[in-house]
């Protein structure tokens, strides 16, 4: 047997909090007996923290961070990526995360709604869903697999765009979420029962539940591969939930943001209009429609947001951040950062570290 055999046969069971839930589920019509329950286990639900909404110190968490999630991960500490199970008869609940999430059903299927939008998945489903936006997920059988994948989204840009640097529709994707003033609000692929995949996604997961000295720097290139593996058999398939229902027509003004993202330590409007053969006003028009902004503060956004990617992953100086960002003189690159931060890129380091 393969260790991923392994791996799927050990999530197939019920775990202990699966149980708890699962009863606090079936006892859902009978308040009496369920109350007696939740006073049995109050104990427990304060030790493990389960999401049991009869009791009142329990919250509703509507914005879930990686940090207050994973603390115990030491993986989480150098990992820009982590793979978790949806736990099965979790109680339903409107929540947004500040990472992006892949979700993908292993096994069976599972409700899903997306900004009020019911997109229920099944067995192979594979959804990008951006941070901030609204969803619910719901697993009330004890035959089906739902796994998440939590990439950070301040490192985006310098560990896992250089992947997606050809046009395609996964770069839409993330250029839409990162810079985009109306956003998608997901997408989503049916990869059915793709066993290579299915095998990538439980390498990673094995590789959390490892969490070696190893497994960060693999899972960060583990996630390239799967998004090429992705796009090479589902790019034509794949669908957008798009609140403007106009992502098709938009993808051009994408592939300029996207063109300006890989360039933008040097980018000039001139370059950009002259590589999409239009005119230096036209250009500027489409990026301003896509944005909301011009072009010179869209190239300061991007350059700002790698610099707090690089202040808060690297131990590089600051003088040495200005120059990788794509400032000449240091000093210029903390006034720019003091104005749009309203403090240093020192003080902002100290403080976010």
């Amino acid at each position: 047997m393969s260790s991923n055999d392994e791996l799927l046969s050990s999530l197939l069971p019920l775990t202990e909090e699966e149980q708890v839930y699962k009863h606090f589920y079936e006892l859902r019509s009978d308040p009496v007996q369920r109350k007696i329950y939740a006073e049995q286990m109050e104990d427990y639900v304060r030790t493990h923290r389960l999401l049991i909404f009869d009791y009142p110190f329990v919250t509703h968490p509507t914005l879930l961070r990686e940090e207050d999630l994973y603390q115990h991960l030491s993986i989480t500490k150098g990992s820009n990526v982590n793979v978790v199970r949806h736990l099965r008869y979790t109680p339903v609940f409107r929540h947004s995360h500040t990472f992006f999430t892949v979700l993908y059903v292993l096994r069976g299927q599972c409700g899903h709604t997306v900004d009020g939008e019911d997109l229920p998945m099944k067995q192979g489903d594979l959804f990008f869903l951006p941070p901030y936006v609204m969803q619910t997920i719901e697993v009330f059988d004890d035959n089906s697999i739902v796994l998440n994948l939590h990439i950070r989204k301040d490192t985006f840009d310098d560990v896992f765009f250089n992947a997606l640097r050809y046009n395609n529709i996964l770069s839409d994707f993330f250029m839409s979420c990162l810079y985009s003033q109306e956003p998608v609000s997901g997408i989503l692929f049916h990869t059915g029962e793709d066993k290579a995949i299915e095998s990538q996604i439980l390498e990673m997961y094995g590789e959390v539940l490892l969490d070696d000295g190893y497994s960060w720097r693999l899972l960060n290139n583990m996630v390239p591969l799967l998004f090429a593996r992705i796009l090479r058999g589902y790019s034509d398939r794949a669908n957008f939930i798009d609140p403007k229902n106009s992502r098709k027509s938009d993808s051009i003004k994408l592939r300029i943001l996207s063109f300006i993202n890989d360039h933008y330590r040097t980018v000039t409007l001139e370059d950009v209009a002259s590589h999409f053969n239009y005119s230096v006003p036209h250009c500027s028009k489409l990026i301003r429609e896509e944005t909301g902004i011009g072009f010179v503060a869209f190239v300061r956004r991007i350059k700002m947001n790698h610099a707090v990617a690089l202040l808060m992953n690297t131990r590089s100086s600051v003088a040495e951040i200005a120059g990788m960002v794509g400032y000449e003189n240091p000093e210029s690159f903390i006034r720019v950062f003091q104005k749009v931060y309203q403090m240093s890129p020192t003080a902002y380091r100290k403080q976010h570290s």
